[in-house]
């Protein structure tokens, strides 16, 4: 059984800045800081590629070690501001997050993320826990947005 979920925020933030941001695993680990941590992260400065993929340790709350999560980024689409992956790792048989951004006006944005979740028996469980995730992330990004994106200068 697969289960959708989707979570959506407003952002104080142009959408190319936030799209920008939403690029580099600086702005990943931010977000999930105090939730969880992917050491294999730690100090890259490189923007996410598609059609890379990878596997890492995921560390609840920065400190125990959940599982090994793989991930691959099967699309990064600036025409849509889009971006697409496949993951899976311990109780996850399927983790494929979509992650988008829209303008709503010149100095905001919508921020969304949907996944479609698969875990077995736990996928309600899981699926429940994901969307407390994914707030929490999104009022990171909200913070984010106000004290870094606002007044960030868009380049193309």
């Amino acid at each position: 059984m697969v289960q959708t979920i989707e979570v959506a925020t407003e952002l104080d933030a142009p959408a190319q800045s936030v799209w920008a941001a939403m690029q580099h695993p600086v702005s990943f680990l931010y977000v999930c800081r105090g939730l969880f941590s992917v050491p294999a992260l730690a100090g890259r400065t490189a923007p996410f590629v598609e059609g890379e993929s990878g596997s890492g340790w995921l560390f609840a709350f920065g400190l125990l070690p959940v599982w090994r999560h793989t991930i691959e980024l099967v699309a990064v689409d600036a025409s849509t501001m889009t971006m697409r992956s496949r993951e899976h790792g311990g109780l996850l048989r399927r983790w494929d997050h979509t992650l988008h951004v829209e303008p709503l006006d010149e100095s905001r944005a919508r921020y969304s993320d949907r996944v479609d979740i698969e875990a077995g028996r736990l996928t309600r469980t899981v699926a429940w826990t994901a969307v407390l995730i994914y707030r929490y992330r999104q009022r990171r990004w909200r913070r984010l947005a106000r004290k870094h994106l606002s007044s960030a200068l868009v380049t193309t």
